[in-house]
């Protein structure tokens, strides 16, 4: 694969200080510079204006980032020479111009980062809503991933949301469908074709989708399990969850599947480790029961 440095350009990333071995790219999001990093280290700032990272190349480049409103950066670890940047604004940019192809208005976005920046994920709201009845309205959400250091490739998800108790938004990412890196990177008519399926699928099965979860009920023993799993993600959050469950859960009768679900979910939102805010989603997507058509819509839009 070419080189980092050969493909700085291309990536959308500022080469104007290329010979520093510098490239650098920023937004209303953050600010990155990626860094050609050398194994021999010299002093910090001395007479011949040298870098602690200056010496022979190495196949590492070395992350640093700061938010807009900071005057320093803070180095974030490294990734190798084959790393493919993406830059939030830019992959927002492309997500927004599918969902305008629509024609569908967006309600609200919602950015989170790690406290380095080196990870994003913005949830957007759709302005289109699902009335479930005897439950609260539901509204389709897209998720945007990203990341600056390889953890994570640009992918796009899908997901819904809802006014908790009416005071409280909550939303949840699906697995199932989510579109990675390789496809965002085709035409946005081909993401707006994806997106345009997924408003269509949650038209027509979300309601069945919630009433079939809402009526299925969870055995003790499988309730166990679950809360096992979602203990290995530390002791806390296992007890804030089950506490959640006990507030929504009919005296004497085990807990539905859409009750553990929006127990999970409601915890996830307010989850600020975005690695296992997904994988705490992914525990409570393998707890609804998905109707085949909205199953079988999602597998195909994650695997075009």
């Amino acid at each position: 694969m070419t080189p980092f440095s050969e493909r700085a350009e291309e990536m959308s990333l500022d080469i104007s200080l290329a010979y520093k071995g510098l490239y650098s790219y920023s937004d209303q999001y953050c600010e990155v510079v990626y860094r050609q990093l050398h194994p021999q280290q010299t002093i910090v700032g001395d007479e011949n204006g040298s870098h602690e990272t200056d010496g022979d190349y190495t196949p590492l480049i070395g992350i640093y980032t700061k938010d807009p409103d900071s005057l320093s950066y803070k180095y974030c670890g490294y990734v190798s020479n084959m790393y493919k940047f993406v830059g939030n604004g830019a992959l927002m940019d492309r997500i927004r111009t599918s969902i305008n192809e629509v024609g569908i208005p967006i309600s609200v976005e919602n950015a989170m980062f790690t406290p380095n920046y080196t990870r994003m994920r913005t949830e957007i709201i759709i302005r289109s809503s699902k009335a479930i009845p005897e439950m609260t309205d539901v509204f389709p959400i897209i998720i945007v991933n990203n990341s600056y250091n390889g953890t994570r490739a640009a992918s796009l998800a899908f997901g819904i949301g809802t006014d908790y108790n009416q005071r409280e938004v909550i939303t949840f990412s699906f697995t199932l469908g989510e579109i990675r890196q390789v496809h965002i990177e085709s035409s946005t008519t081909s993401l707006a074709s994806a997106v345009n399926s997924y408003m269509q699928v949650f038209n027509e099965d979300i309601t069945q989708m919630i009433t079939d979860s809402f009526h299925k009920q969870v055995s003790e023993d499988d309730m166990m399990a679950l809360l096992e799993v979602i203990q290995s993600f530390g002791k806390r959050r296992r007890e804030q969850i089950s506490d959640l469950l006990d507030e929504m859960a009919e005296q004497g009768r085990s807990p539905t599947a859409w009750q553990v679900f929006l127990a999970i979910v409601r915890y996830t939102s307010f989850e600020q480790n975005l690695n296992v805010k997904k994988m705490l989603e992914n525990i409570a997507e393998s707890v609804l029961v998905i109707p085949t058509r909205m199953h079988q819509v999602l597998n195909q839009l994650g695997s075009n």
